[in-house]
């Protein structure tokens, strides 16, 4: 879902269960005055409402930055979950305002950890980080993000979050990574991201950068956009086409796009 300079994914499941990966949001910086729109209430709900949704059945959250927790709580308060799933959570005023929205709503919070390989709507899902040694900071960082991999048929999606070279590298070292048709790039294209050995092993065929037009982070950055051309991905870019759609029967892929 094109949420400007953050993350939201949709994840439709061919039993009809949904999963809600991150809200998006803006964050503030300094002495900044906090925007006044609400990503999850003002964007990602009126395109679930739009396709008629009135509920999920899973809310995940990769990590803790503003940009992909900001609108969750006002979507947990709108499409009532069953499960909020989360990787690791050190504590921050913006995961207290999610976990509390959460448990007015009565929703089961699910701390997530590799290696886990569980069957959910009619896919398979295994979560390939946080890795069980992994300590989180005091603070939110890129590294905590929850990575999962859903595969239906033959067909594969690596939801990577925003992880960064230390977590990708240790992700190789478990043998985690394999070939995947698609990719959802980490941390909006950053250098911090998307290595050479990781895209090697990856091979997507398609990569998907949820990234802010003209924004000032530089992202996505010219050389992981030069790598993943190496490897014959088709990219695809939020800030350049809008929403990105991808559906697959676990054979056949279909791709569209639409602002």
């Amino acid at each position: 879902i094109d949420v400007g300079q953050g993350d939201s994914i949709l994840v439709v499941f061919p039993d009809g269960e949904r999963m809600l990966v991150d809200g998006g949001g803006i964050p503030a910086f300094g002495h900044q005055t906090r925007s006044q729109l609400d990503t999850g209430e003002d964007v990602v709900a009126p395109y679930l409402w739009d396709r008629g949704m009135r509920s999920v059945d899973i809310v995940a959250l990769s990590h803790a930055h503003e940009d992909h927790i900001g609108g969750l709580p006002a979507l947990v308060a709108d499409f009532h979950p069953r499960e909020l799933w989360t990787g690791a959570t050190p504590d921050s005023p913006a995961w207290r305002k999610l976990r509390d929205e959460a448990a007015r709503d009565g929703v089961k919070v699910v701390p997530l950890e590799a290696p886990a390989h569980f069957a959910f709507g009619r896919t398979s899902i295994e979560v390939l980080a946080p890795l069980p040694d992994y300590v989180p900071n005091d603070i939110p960082k890129n590294n905590d993000s929850l990575v999962l991999r859903i595969r239906y048929g033959s067909r594969s999606f690596l939801l990577s979050g925003d992880v960064e070279k230390p977590i990708e590298r240790r992700m190789l070292e478990e043998n985690e990574i394999q070939p995947t048709d698609v990719l959802k790039v980490a941390h909006h294209g950053s250098r911090t991201s998307s290595t050479e050995d990781f895209l090697s092993a990856a091979n997507p065929a398609f990569a998907i950068i949820s990234v802010g037009l003209d924004n000032s982070y530089g992202h996505p950055n010219r050389d992981v956009l030069d790598r993943l051309s190496e490897h014959h991905a088709e990219i695809l870019r939020t800030d350049q086409s809008g929403l990105v759609t991808v559906r697959t029967d676990g054979q056949h892929l279909s791709v569209e796009t639409r602002w």
